[in-house]
């Protein structure tokens, strides 16, 4: 497990994010929204007024309102009637996506641009999806895409720090464990714990900062939304590399906190590769969608009878891959 984070690398932290221009040259309507959101009673109608003066920032929540994630029978036109939709939690998370988050990956290089989105599409795919399968009643899945679609901000934070240092790192292969401890040797910290500290500084909710400055950590006894990241981070690695070293532990995730096996990993793969197909539309993303579930069928149902055949291989994978991070 992490050790703990100490004040002193909170401290460094915070003076890396005061230095970064992209972090104060945000959207000024995002940012108007996000503070007329920030108390838990607040009017619709003020949140209205202020989107009418950002087309781009309207028509994307259009977009995700009239998306397959919601399946409403007829389409939303009207920006009152889909924010009535989403809701007061769920409002405050699309601006957050749409209109803060998009400044800081436009900001990228291009390598590190593509290698964001896909992670991070994928990621809030699978998120959404799990927090759906739940049991969990306080599991929602607009909270869940959100936590998933932010988990690796840090990165672009890091990369704009050093940037040509970074993108050396961001290339990484092993992007749960190798890619973290490179991060720490280069900076003192990670994109982790970055990510969480910027979610601080938005007021977003403690659940969300800690799932997402925990989201390659296996902690036994933590909020849902901690699993869930965690099995979308994991299962982004599977997916775009069925060769992965994390589908024992994706799969011991899966079984001990989802009670999932073999054949709902190949359905959530499934369905995680469609989710991703249609959030590159609804983020205006143009990724090469090459997730191959058959290869990652084959894989999974190996690693399964390898471990049915070695008893304890699920959780000593596990223990390495993950705890000892």
């Amino acid at each position: 497990m992490l050790p703990i984070q100490d004040e002193s690398v909170d401290l460094e932290i915070d003076r890396a994010l005061a230095k970064l221009d992209k972090l104060h040259s945000s959207p000024l309507v995002a940012l108007r929204v996000m503070e007329l959101t920030r108390k838990e009673e607040f009017e619709m109608i003020d949140v209205a007024e202020c989107l009418e003066n950002d087309p781009a920032l309207t028509a994307s929540i259009l977009r995700l309102v009239n998306s397959s994630y919601y399946g409403l029978p007829g389409k939303i036109t009207g920006l009152s009637h889909a924010l009535n939709y989403l809701g007061r939690r769920s409002v405050r998370l699309a601006v957050l996506s749409f209109g803060l988050v998009r400044v800081l990956v436009s900001g990228a290089p291009g390598k590190l641009h593509q290698l964001y989105w896909k992670r991070s599409l994928t990621m809030a795919a699978a998120a959404r999806r799990c927090a759906m399968l739940s049991n969990d009643p306080d599991a929602h899945p607009d909270t869940a895409f959100t936590a998933g679609l932010l988990a690796d901000l840090g990165m672009l934070v890091l990369a704009q720090m050093e940037t040509e240092e970074y993108l050396k790192i961001c290339q990484e292969p092993d992007h749960t464990m190798r890619q973290v401890q490179m991060e720490r040797e280069t900076f003192g910290f990670d994109h982790m714990a970055v990510g969480g500290r910027l979610l601080k500084r938005w007021n977003l909710s403690d659940e969300m900062v800690e799932a997402v400055a925990n989201h390659h950590i296996y902690l036994p006894m933590c909020p849902e939304l901690n699993h869930t990241l965690l099995v979308a981070n994991l299962l982004t690695d599977v997916l775009w590399n069925p060769a992965s070293p994390y589908m024992q532990p994706l799969q011991f995730v899966l079984q001990s906190r989802f009670n999932m096996g073999v054949d709902d990993l190949i359905t959530l793969a499934n369905d995680t590769k469609q989710a991703v197909k249609e959030s590159m539309v609804i983020f205006g993303v143009n990724l090469k969608v090459n997730i191959d579930v058959d290869a990652i069928e084959e894989e999974a149902r190996e690693q399964f009878k390898q471990a049915a055949d070695d008893e304890g291989t699920f959780l000593g994978g596990f223990d390495t891959l993950i705890l000892d991070s």
